[in-house]
């Protein structure tokens, strides 16, 4: 006669019924050491032994299989492994568990668990389960990882923490760390490829674009790799030498992104992890060049505190590994990045604070290898160090060589052409040094191709070097260039920078002011097309922008001989200055029309205005208002319906209305013109 299971319900294998009841967070597990167990500590009775296996077979042989005896197969597997410490009884055990496949009935258990909620205990009785297994040895290698994919969906797939019963859930991630722990003890034993594979599982997940399931793995990962670390019976090397390293650069740049999203536990779990790896940066952070990456493109956030937490990791990584630091950022980093100069100025700051640091970065400058991929000579790229130590007379007497500064001008790096400028901005500001440099102008002209909004302080060195130079006697020595470098600086007059903004135009005040009268008839078209644009930031929100682009073009109109323009620019009467310009050159009036169209997309409401209102006046006065025209129109200022500013809205809204009544006058009028033109032909027929 079949026996009946042993009737001794547990509360694990009770199902709780409330999975939304909110319940108050127990304290936080203490994870102990799992030392490997050995069999025989808690040997059961013969009796109790058949109870368990006659459960398993009961479950292999039912076709329909309830919670109370899925819960209760589980459990048998647990105590089925509690047997003596004879060598052929674990054995024997181990055959018994391959030859009916329980690891692989585990796996299916937890395959067809929802994801969409934690109701039962069955997650975390099936991960005791494999930890039983695994500590007799009864897993199959090939079976590992089938089982621990089904582990890790069944539990990082599940909601938020907050949606779930905190207490079972608690357990499960309990229940899970100690399994994983117990793995990798029984594999530490035998071969560590089989370890990585262990991991491996695990840092698929911390890849994955889920964020929950992110932070899940990689709570686990830490604590699985926090365990080996401490483990010393067990584990005689760091926990990072049983990853391969690019799988620690992914952890790494995981971290870092969990400590400038998250909040909470979270937060408080990736700042943990990052402090270890700043004790110990030679063990972690190996990867230079993408753990530098990374770094350049989040620095590009405006997060302040996301800020703090990536220059101390540069501040770490370049003290231990200055030299793959420097390299990297010399040659790996993007140019186009205002970025990179954030991290080459945070280096050149430890340089001046730690005599290791500047003799590495000695060291870098006349390397061989860097002298070749820059293509300039020792001599020349080591004589930067003098612009990067504290600028002392000597020093810069030393440094004043305009002939060696033009051919370092050339050479293409970011950091490079950073060092050479500040070297030519310290001398600029001396009336003898400027004179002499006066002949490199052209070439730090073309360095303005670097000055986009995206690199701020290459633009901000170009202008006041420049400005340094032209405001020292003889500047009228430069009138050959000046109508070059003026149109350069059209496109620095709504630059991101206000700094930029207000050197720019103070620059350009300079620069028509030092043309000959050779020169004064082409500078009269850049100034010509600069009016507009010094109109418009008139209303910059920085006020000293605003009063540099008034004073600028009371400059212009006297430069351009215009009486009415520069006393409306002197009394800030921004609506006849604009009547004034439309009247003023007609020919002009479409020129005009598109060089607004630019400033539609302005981060600056106030210039978006000045812009829409501009245009509908340009409107009126445009000799040819096709259809075309007025359609390309309403197009452009079609966003500006839905501005964030009110005043743009309506007039946005405004414009766009007379243009829409402007096109079906037109329609209108041409068949009218169309049926005169068809009454002498209709006569005729």
């Amino acid at each position: 006669m079949e026996k009946k299971p042993p009737k001794r319900p547990k509360v694990a294998w009770k199902e709780i019924r409330a999975p939304h009841e909110r319940k108050s967070q127990p304290e936080p597990y203490e994870l102990t050491e799992v030392q490997p167990l050995h069999c025989g500590a808690d040997s059961l009775p013969f009796s109790e032994k058949e109870e368990a296996m006659d459960v398993i077979q009961k479950y292999l042989r039912s076709t329909e299989k309830d919670e109370l005896l899925k819960m209760m197969f589980l459990e048998s597997i647990c105590n089925i492994c509690k047997v003596s410490s004879k060598k052929d009884s674990c054995e024997g055990l181990a055959v018994f568990c391959h030859e009916n496949n329980l690891a692989e009935k585990i796996k299916e258990l937890l395959e067809n668990e929802p994801v969409d909620k934690l109701c039962t205990a069955l997650r975390y009785q099936a991960m005791l389960a494999i930890t039983s297994l695994s500590r007799v040895k009864a897993i199959e290698q090939d079976e590992i990882r089938g089982l621990l994919n089904a582990c890790f969906k069944s539990v990082f797939y599940l909601p938020p923490r907050e949606d779930l019963n905190i207490a079972l859930y608690n357990h499960t991630l309990h229940a899970m760390d100690h399994m994983l722990q117990m793995l990798v003890v029984s594999q530490l034993t035998s071969n560590i490829e089989k370890l990585w594979n262990i991991l491996e599982v695990l840092i698929c997940f911390t890849n994955t674009q889920n964020k929950i399931v992110q932070e899940r793995a990689m709570e686990r990962l830490w604590n699985l790799s926090s365990f080996i670390a401490s483990n010393s019976n067990s584990c005689q090397e760091p926990s990072a030498k049983f990853v391969r390293p690019h799988h620690w650069r992914d952890i790494i740049c995981m971290i870092l992104q969990t400590t400038e999203e998250s909040s909470g536990d979270n937060k408080k779990w990736a700042n943990t992890m990052l402090d270890v790896i700043l004790r110990d940066p030679a063990t972690w952070l190996t990867d230079v060049p993408e753990i530098l990456v990374f770094i350049q493109r989040n620095l590009g956030s405006n997060n302040a505190s996301a800020h703090q937490i990536l220059f101390s990791v540069l501040d770490v990584l370049a003290m231990e590994f200055p030299r793959d630091v420097l390299m990297s950022v010399l040659i790996d980093l993007p140019e186009n990045d205002s970025t990179t100069l954030d991290i080459w100025n945070r280096l050149l700051s430890l340089a001046l604070t730690s005599e290791h640091f500047l003799a590495e970065l000695f060291s870098i400058l006349q390397s061989q290898m860097l002298c070749g991929i820059l293509n300039v000579t020792k001599t020349r790229l080591g004589f930067l160090l003098l612009a990067v130590m504290h600028p002392t007379e000597e020093k810069l007497q030393e440094l004043y060589k305009p002939e060696l500064l033009q051919v370092l001008l050339k050479v293409k790096s970011l950091p490079i052409l950073w060092l050479v400028l500040k070297g030519l901005l310290l001398m600029s500001e001396r009336p003898e040094m400027a004179r002499g440099i006066g002949d490199l102008l052209p070439n730090i002209m073309e360095t303005l191709q670097f000055a986009n909004n995206a690199n701020t302080r290459i633009a901000l060195m170009a202008v006041k070097i420049f400005a340094n130079v032209m405001s020292h006697p003889g500047k009228r020595r430069f009138s050959s260039i000046a109508v070059n470098l003026a149109w350069k600086l059209l496109h620095l007059f709504n630059h991101v920078s206000s700094e930029v903004r207000e050197g720019s135009i103070r620059l350009f005040k300079d620069v028509m002011e030092a043309v000959t009268f050779c020169e004064k008839r082409s500078m009269k078209n850049v100034v010509c097309t600069g009016l507009l644009p010094l109109l418009f930031q008139m209303s910059d929100e920085t006020p000293s922008v605003a009063e540099a682009s008034r004073e600028t073009l009371i400059a212009c109109a006297k430069f351009l001989g215009w009486k009415t323009l520069k006393r409306l620019a002197q009394r800030k009467r921004k609506m006849e200055i604009k009547e004034c310009l439309l009247q003023q050159s007609r020919r002009r009036v479409d020129e005009y029309l598109w060089q607004s169209l630019s400033y539609l997309d302005d981060s600056q409401a106030p210039l978006r205005y000045e812009a829409v209102e501009f245009i509908g006046l340009a409107m009126q006065h445009s000799r040819k208002q096709g259809r075309e025209k007025l359609n390309a129109i309403c197009s452009a200022l079609q966003p500006l319906k839905n501005d964030a500013h009110p005043a743009v809205r309506s007039v946005a809204t405004g414009v766009i209305d007379r243009c829409q009544t402007n096109t079906a006058v037109r329609r209108q009028s041409w068949l009218r013109s169309l049926c005169c033109c068809c009454q002498p032909l209709s006569r005729w027929l």
